[in-house]
């Protein structure tokens, strides 16, 4: 069972992209801030708490070319505890896996382009050949659009004549 999290905060670092045998992976710092009202002070207490994010393959690219220090972000994805050495010492590190991230629209507004993978419909539309088949009899006519390698294309319909041009244009 994997355990997710949701974070918010800004993001404190410059996004690096790098190629790992894997596949390109993004990092960035992210600062969370938590606060609470201490009951004994009755004071408003914030805690900030600093986290490494890392975003594997296509998530990574888009989180390098959208993202940027400063901006507010939500990050889901799962915690990892990795430790190493430095210096003589063990390091102990918690950082997200990055699931999905995305801007904080709370707090501003951003613009989103789609990428597209593989061929589209209209793509598909463009080199799509009309083939008309006969029945042994000779009499029917079965008329399909395949994408030129003799697939059939669902969705889109055959045009038996295709219309004629406006002479007044």
């Amino acid at each position: 069972m994997q355990s997710t999290v949701t974070l918010v905060g800004n993001v404190v670092s410059d996004v690096t992209l790098r190629q790992t045998t894997a596949g390109p992976v993004a990092g960035f710092r992210l600062a969370a801030t938590n606060g609470y009202t201490d009951r004994r002070t009755s004071q408003w207490v914030e805690r900030t708490t600093y986290l490494s994010v890392s975003a594997w393959r296509a998530l990574g690219e888009h989180v390098a070319g959208s993202v940027a220090k400063g901006q507010p972000v939500v990050v889901v994805g799962r915690m990892r505890q990795r430790e190493y050495e430095k210096d003589g010492h063990t390091v102990q590190v918690v950082e997200v896996d990055a699931d999905l991230v995305g801007h904080d629209l709370t707090r501003g507004t951003a613009s989103f382009v789609r990428t597209r993978r593989g061929p589209q419909t209209a793509d598909l539309a463009r080199e799509a050949v009309v083939a008309t088949e006969l029945s042994g009899d000779g009499d029917t006519r079965s008329t399909y659009v395949t994408d030129g390698s003799g697939w059939a294309v669902p969705g889109l319909a055959a045009v038996a004549d295709p219309p004629a041009a406006d002479p007044a244009a």
